[in-house]
């Protein structure tokens, strides 16, 4: 049967493997006054979307010499609507936009990422 270290490093393990969990979800459920998203290519910045306030729809044309892929923003969030790459993945997540969140497209080099931001240069004057 269970001796008692073994049954102290299962509780220990278990315990280690919400830590993750834990601290990103603490991250994601954060609010913030501003949500932006970054369109990355070959992890290099390609273009920066502001989510906070956007209203309507926009059409982001992302053509690589890896592939094409189409991101649409609407309202105040972000997708990747269409890819001509063969395993499609990119297309599951649908709209995102919680900081933390993002969408990848493995074979064009693509990442689109959700990020947070306080506006720490509000101030407050009477």
């Amino acid at each position: 049967m269970f001796k008692k270290w073994d049954i102290i490093i299962i509780i220990l393990l278990l315990l280690g493997s919400f830590t993750p969990e834990i601290i990103l979800g603490a991250k994601m459920k954060k609010d913030y006054n501003i949500t932006y998203a970054e369109i990355t290519i070959g992890g290099k910045l390609y273009k920066k979307v502001a989510l906070t306030g956007h209203k309507g729809e926009e059409t982001i044309e992302v053509n690589t010499k890896w592939g094409n892929n189409l991101i649409l923003v609407k309202d105040e969030q972000i997708a990747v609507v269409d890819a001509d790459c063969s395993d499609q993945v990119c297309l599951e997540p649908g709209f995102i936009s919680k900081p933390g969140q993002s969408i990848v497209c493995l074979p064009h080099r693509v990442m689109v990422q959700v990020i947070g931001e306080n506006d720490d240069d509000i101030i407050l004057s009477y």
